[in-house]
């Protein structure tokens, strides 16, 4: 799978960016988990958390609404692999 590509200027804001990223991410979930499975998984995501809420540059309060998503989700019956 290629890495993510690191864009800047209008074309990283662009309105398809953000599609473009969500449908990325689905396609590295849904590969990594039939490859490694879940337990991996969930040790990739919560190490990449880690890291970027100790990286200096990361917004605290992107940190606060990240975590408020998190627990919103685990309270509803509607998430799937």
């Amino acid at each position: 799978m290629p890495p993510t590509l690191l864009l800047s200027g209008p074309r990283r804001d662009g309105p398809h960016m953000r599609t473009e990223i969500t449908e990325r991410f689905r396609h590295f979930h849904a590969h990594y988990l039939a490859e490694k499975g879940k337990n991996a998984l969930l040790q990739a995501y919560c190490h990449a958390l880690t890291q970027w809420v100790q990286n200096p540059n990361t917004d605290v309060y992107h940190i606060e609404m990240l975590f408020d998503e998190i627990s919103l989700a685990v309270q509803t019956d509607e998430l799937s692999d």
